[in-house]
């Protein structure tokens, strides 16, 4: 038996030994390397610990799990990746069958945002014996079998039905809507709907009834089309009439026309951001119909217009906006510059952080100045017009008090005026003097894609080469389609050369702005236009380098350092569209761009994935491992976002 003693001096013993921190404080004695009689343990005879299948795994806490998933679908469907959101989904499906830890979480990325994009497979429209919709019947069989996945569902892509397939039909299209509106309609916590544009014309359809019950909505798009009975009588009389100045408006809606679009938004607490895009004909009268809808929405943070009429959306409508932080108008012709500006220095404005002003009547270049000095957190601004702002005569002498156009917390500035391809007008020299004058200090990204003289080009950093590598050897792009291309309409009032400076050029007609102006500046031909002027920069050195020998002769003489820019600034010159638009369109987003296919459409000669960028190299696959990467051919989706 151990005595007290014995065990104290044992623990003793071990403390000591515990104590030592290093191989120094070893006595010499204990152990020798060239002494024979030590014997070292064989690593191969040491007891080894196997880890069992998924324990390193399941150590691992849930936000490492978290960013690898995160990182999985950033290689997938991330920008320029060859993968597809249908491989994504599959390596998902393929994780979650692991382990139960991997399963918990590769469920969530899995159903939290749903991708279905192109068409079905061959196997699923025999089985199902339809056109297409046999992904939703599984899916929306799925989410009624397990509420708790449907409760994980927060983003939801449909794919958009082929019209072009035999035997489709309005009926058709309309089973499609109102299949998609029985998922909505088992996703209690849906957040966004992406795919086909729904219209609206007033009548009632499943799909917004369903979007209207989601509490937890934070997007909405609304594609307004014109009512059944405008439709009619646009088919009777062949197309609206039209007066000599300006297009007739649309009627305003009745009164259950009226309840029922409002009866929308009373569920919408936390919409976040609200889009409104009105095809010709289309109306939303009377004026004060948004202002309702608007107070209906406390979270509502950022909002876009598109082609509203005037009698929907103009001046009064403008000044009773609510405080939101990001506000795109494009062809908006029912307010003016003088509204703007006094939008500007209302305190709902103040809050404003993006501004888009895009082919919206901006004919008043102090009213430009006032929109600029009078939004203290305004961070980014675009203007887009076919026409520059214009300084009246009276007020020409302050442009000697340099700088104009100034604002303190602009870092992003977007400026495309389409006028005048040839030479910069009075606006474009204003502007590019402000700059230079420090008009914008916190200006870190400029994009100016008509500067046909360079002017913006020389206020930013020099740079090596402005085009990218495919821009002279695309080859020419398509056409604008007719929608996408028309030129706005503006009042003539609003293109009327007020008096102005002998400097500013003379401005067209309506007649010749619509006939000779574009609706924006291609990126790619502003892209080769300025690294035209940059190689052309380059032959023209700005130093002098005379070399001479020990006697003091000239041996060699050369020139250095030939650019275009200006040396220590921090303005980026910036041709490049954003995410989700082209340079065709100006590299501008706007609501239009959703009821794009956003390369889902195969039929446009868009090469689609067919999980090819998964086989194995050198190695002749057989039958059975080719089906475990192939899958039906379906376009590279991305989505687009408005800016937010």
């Amino acid at each position: 038996m151990l005595s007290r003693e014995s065990i104290r001096s044992e623990m003793a013993r071990s403390s000591s030994w515990s104590s030592k921190t290093s191989f120094d404080s070893f006595e010499s004695s204990q152990w020798k390397p060239g002494d024979p009689r030590q014997k070292r343990t064989s690593p191969s005879t040491r007891q080894r610990s196997f880890s069992q299948p998924n324990e390193l795994f399941a150590a691992l806490p849930a936000e490492v799990l978290e960013v690898i998933l995160g990182m999985l679908k950033q290689s997938h469907i991330g920008r320029g990746s060859s993968s597809c959101a249908t491989c994504w989904m599959r390596d998902l499906s393929n994780i979650s069958l692991c382990s139960r830890k991997w399963n918990a979480f590769a469920r969530v990325a899995l159903y939290k945002d749903i991708r279905l994009v192109g068409a079905d497979s061959v196997a699923h429209k025999k089985r199902f014996k339809q056109l297409h919709g046999a992904r939703l019947l599984l899916l929306r069989q799925t989410l009624r079998v397990n509420p708790r996945l449907a409760s994980l569902v927060r983003s939801l892509k449909v794919p958009r039905p082929d019209t072009t397939l035999k035997g489709m039909n309005s009926k058709s299209l309309e089973q499609y809507d109102d299949l998609v509106a029985t998922i909505v309609m088992a996703c209690p916590n849906l957040e966004s709907l992406r795919g086909p544009m729904f219209g609206y014309d007033g009548s009632f359809k499943k799909i917004f009834h369903a979007l209207s019950t989601r509490k937890q909505l934070k997007e909405m798009d609304w594609l307004v089309e014109p009512s059944i009975f405008q439709r009619q009588q646009r088919g009777a009389q062949g197309s609206i009439t039209r007066n000599s100045n300006d297009s007739s408006l649309p009627p305003k809606l009745e009164r259950l026309q009226e309840r029922t679009f409002l009866d929308h938004y009373r569920n919408w607490s936390k919409l976040n951001s609200l889009s409104v895009h009105c095809l010709p004909g289309a109306t939303l009268a009377p004026d004060n119909l948004l202002t309702k809808a608007f107070r209906m929405l406390p979270s509502l943070q950022n909002l876009h217009l598109c082609s509203v009429p005037p009698n929907v959306f103009n001046d009064t409508t403008l000044l009773l906006l609510p405080p939101v932080e990001t506000l795109s108008l494009t062809h908006i012709t029912g307010i003016t510059s003088n509204g703007i500006s006094a939008f500007a220095t209302c305190a709902s404005s103040q809050p404003l952080r993006k501004l888009y002003l895009h082919h919206t009547p901006m004919t008043s270049l102090p009213a430009l100045a006032r929109i600029l000095s009078n939004l203290p957190k305004l961070t980014i601004f675009s203007l887009a017009q076919a026409f520059p702002p214009l300084m009246p005569e009276a007020d020409s002498f302050m442009l000697w008090m340099m700088p104009y156009l100034a604002s303190t917390s602009v870092t992003k500035l977007h400026w495309d005026i389409t006028s005048d391809s040839d030479c910069a007008n009075s606006a474009d020299d204003i502007l590019a003097r402000s700059i230079q004058t420090g008009g914008f200090p916190q200006l870190r990204l400029l994009r100016t894609p008509n500067d046909p003289e360079g002017i913006f080009q020389d206020l930013c950093r020099p740079v090596e080469r402005i085009d990218l590598p495919t821009d002279r050897f695309n080859i020419a792009e398509a056409p604008l389609s007719p929608i996408e291309a028309t030129v706005p309409t503006s009042p003539p009032r609003y293109l009327q050369k007020p008096p102005m400076s002998p400097k500013s050029p003379p401005l067209p007609s309506p007649t010749e702005a619509s006939n000779r102006t574009a609706f924006c500046t291609d990126l790619r031909a502003a892209r080769l236009a300025a690294q035209s002027r940059l190689e052309k920069a380059e032959t023209k050195p700005r130093f002098s380098v005379f070399v001479t020998d020990e006697d003091g002769s000239m041996v060699d003489r050369f020139g250095l350092a030939g650019f275009i820019g200006t040396l220590g600034s921090n303005i980026r010159y910036h041709l490049l569209p954003d995410a989700g638009s082209m340079d065709k369109k100006g590299g501008m987003v706007d609501p239009r761009d959703l009821a794009g296919d956003a390369g889902e459409d195969l039929a446009n000669g868009n090469e689609g994935c067919t999980g090819t960028w998964n086989q194995r190299e050198g190695v002749i696959a057989d039958k059975k491992e080719k089906e475990k990467w192939w899958h039906t051919e379906r376009g590279r989706w991305t989505r687009v976002e408005m800016p937010s």
